[in-house]
């Protein structure tokens, strides 16, 4: 018969993997992209798209954001979302475009700050572990960039930040409970 320590002991542990194996309900994300001001003939605003990946092994967990101009008429601004290669390939080719709380126009130069509360559906059911926010932008008669940020999800404040080379100057992510 065990005895009252071992149960306790035993108790203890079950709730230390029910805790692990949760998802985290009370932490909030914060992006913050900074698109350089390019000096060219003709600038367009690049596409953007921004989605989580398990760090391990890059399979998507979901789209956060997508930058494009959905007033071209026939829907060709969807077409040209083909361009952000590795965003199509893995959530966007099959994603019905435009999503509520997803989709949204692209942006001028500068820094854009895009924030995701607790209860962003993507995030409220996310187990805590280590992750990467994956940003790809693309622009006509411009270039390509993919940047990946790692973060923490689940394991107390954090943040970090990547520089790009051309097309993005800088994404950073912070994690606050």
């Amino acid at each position: 018969m065990p005895t009252e320590a071992a149960t306790l002991r035993h108790g203890v542990a079950v709730l230390a993997l029910s805790c692990l194996a949760a998802p985290v309900a009370a932490a909030e994300l914060t992006v913050q992209v900074t698109l350089p001001a390019l000096n060219t003939a003709s600038y367009y605003r690049p596409y953007l798209a921004a989605w989580v990946e398990k760090d391990a092994d890059r399979a998507s967990v979901g789209t956060l954001a997508v930058w494009y101009d959905m007033k071209l008429r026939d829907n060709l601004g969807r077409g040209w979302l083909r361009n952000l290669r590795t965003w199509w390939r893995g959530d966007g080719a099959r994603l019905a475009l435009p999503i509520d709380g997803v989709s949204g126009a692209t942006r001028p130069a500068g820094t854009h700050t895009l924030h995701f509360a607790a209860g962003h559906p993507l995030l409220a059911g996310l187990p805590a572990g280590r992750y990467q926010l994956a940003v790809e932008v693309a622009r006509e008669q411009g270039n390509r960039e993919l940047v990946r940020v790692p973060f923490d999800w689940g394991g107390g404040p954090n943040a970090a930040r990547v520089d790009g080379s051309n097309e993005l100057e800088r994404v950073s992510v912070s994690v606050a409970p």
